[in-house]
Order: C-alpha cells, then structure tokens, then sequence
C-alpha cells in the first residue's frame, strides 16, 4: 500500500523542480485534461445544469482529484465546491516554505467553461476561509462571447 504522505512529496518535488514554468505548465495540464474529456462529450454543452452536472462527473471520475465535487451555477457565477483534495496538502507544505503552489484544477474550470460551455470566464479565486486542508470553493464569472 502507497505512503499517504507520497503524494504531497510528490506534488512539491514536481513544483520545485519546474518552478521557472509552473504558470505555462498550469495551462497544459488544464488543456490535456479539457482535451480529454471533450473527446468524450458529443460537443459543446449550451444547457448550463448539463454542463454543471458534466464537469461535476468529469473532476469526480476523469481526474479523481478530490473524495467530493459539487459544480454549481447561480446567475453569472459559478462554484467548484472541492472536498478532500489531494493535491492540496503538497501545496500547503509549499505555502509554509513560502514556495509557489500549483493548482491546475483552477485554469482546467476556466478552460472547460470556454472550450466546453462557450462562455467567457474570469476566475474570482479559491476561498478556503475556516475550512482545513484540501476545503475549497472555486468561484468563476461567467460572461458571453462576443460573436
């Protein structure tokens, strides 16, 4: 059985070996994982309960990332709602050597609300306020294209 403390050590050797390009390598592992599930969607989702619910299923059974995901859309926001991640413990252990974190769940929404939902998208950030490690609720701003 695999060291429940291997996959923080894991995730800050990764960090601090590609710390010169850990914001251009937030945006590949977001698209190849995008990528991925759209290859399994029929296309675009337009209905955004549909696209909510997809994504939900996409970062609960695709990436397997978190014990519970819950995906919500209320008027122009919407919520990734994350429960037991594992990938945020390897980032509180950078945040307490004061060394950069990497979150490629918060550029995958974004790029799935684009590519996916057709809508554009602002990140409004990661609240963790009184919750322990690995709580989250990821807040984007949804907008319309401009044809």
């Amino acid at each position: 059985m695999a060291d429940r403390d291997f996959m923080p050590k894991y995730h800050r050797a990764m960090v601090l070996a590609n710390k010169p390009r850990l914001e251009q390598m937030k945006a590949m592992v977001a698209s190849g994982w995008v990528k991925e599930w759209q290859e399994q969607l029929a296309g675009p989702l337009t209905d955004e309960t549909e696209f909510a619910a997809k994504l939900e299923d996409f970062l609960i059974d695709g990436l397997g990332f978190a014990e519970g995901v819950k995906v919500a859309i209320e008027g122009d926001e919407l919520t990734i709602d994350v429960s037991g991640c594992a990938i945020c413990p390897g980032n509180e252990q950078l945040r307490q050597r004061g060394e950069p974190t990497f979150c490629p769940i918060l550029a995958t929404g974004l790029q799935a609300i684009s590519r996916v939902l057709g809508k554009k998208t602002t990140l409004l950030g990661a609240d963790k306020t009184g919750r322990p490690i690995g709580f989250c609720a990821i807040k984007y701003k949804l907008a319309d294209k401009r044809p």
